[in-house]
């Protein structure tokens, strides 16, 4: 191994330990509280190291977040590959986001704390363009789920991104509200049961109605016509007669 190559695996390994302690003291105090010299010492590195690869706490912590990004990428991915029946890809879809949520739930608080206005002014523009670029991207995997489903004929024919984005509000949706409950000490609600009913509801909605009830819908409204028309003809005849 060269001396650049050894460096620049030096330098990644510094890096992934200083993400790793920043992980565990954002988790254990907040990000208000946590400070550079608390993520040192967890790092057993001096504080001016992490300002060598990080320029303020909030770069550091939105870091944190593309992080867990990029775990929620993986399992999309994963997900895909593993190539669900397109009448279970919104189900599959729900547990996949559900299981991001359960086994990284920290990576919502720093989402949640990013949406605090103060807090953007604060985000750095490469990382802004890197954040969009992987929002994008978990968009771009939503939405090819849907456009499977829509194929597949059990969807009515939707714009795929726009479901995508639906799916991802939703989903965003539910989970701040679940982390918000538990911060204020109330009753939690069972997550996966809400994305799971919230994604059912979803395609219920969007979904293609079968032939049968198709036809009976038609069937009622030609009969509702007919009824009107007839109402129609005998109050004309009334007021003809008079």
């Amino acid at each position: 191994m060269g001396t650049a190559e050894r460096k620049a695996r030096e330098k990644l390994m510094r890096h992934r330990q200083i993400l790793d302690a920043a992980y565990d003291i954002f988790n254990q105090v907040g990000f208000h509280a946590a400070t550079i010299d608390q993520i040192a010492e967890r790092a057993e590195l001096a504080k001016g190291t992490i300002y060598i690869y990080f320029k303020s706490k909030e770069d550091l912590y939105f870091s944190l977040l593309t992080q867990g990004l990029d775990i929620l990428i993986g399992l999309l991915k994963e997900m895909e590959d593993s190539k669900p029946a397109p009448d279970r890809l919104l189900d599959e879809t729900a547990a996949t986001l559900f299981r991001f949520y359960n086994e990284h739930t920290s990576y919502f608080r720093i989402f949640m704390v990013m949406q605090q206005e103060d807090m953007q002014a604060k985000l750095s523009p490469v990382l802004s363009d890197h954040l969009n670029d992987q929002a994008t991207n978990i968009l771009n995997l939503l939405s090819a789920q849907v456009q499977k489903v829509v194929d597949n004929g059990s969807l009515s024919s939707v714009n795929p991104w726009h479901v995508a984005n639906i799916l991802w509000g939703s989903f965003t949706g539910i989970t701040q509200l679940a982390i918000t409950r538990e911060r204020m000490k109330v009753e939690p609600r069972h997550v996966d049961d809400l994305l799971s009913l919230c994604f059912e509801m979803i395609q219920r909605g969007l979904s293609v109605k079968p032939p049968a009830a198709r036809s009976k819908a038609k069937t009622r409204a030609s009969g509702s016509r007919g009824q009107s028309g007839k109402g129609e003809k005998r109050k004309g005849k009334g007021q003809r007669a008079k």
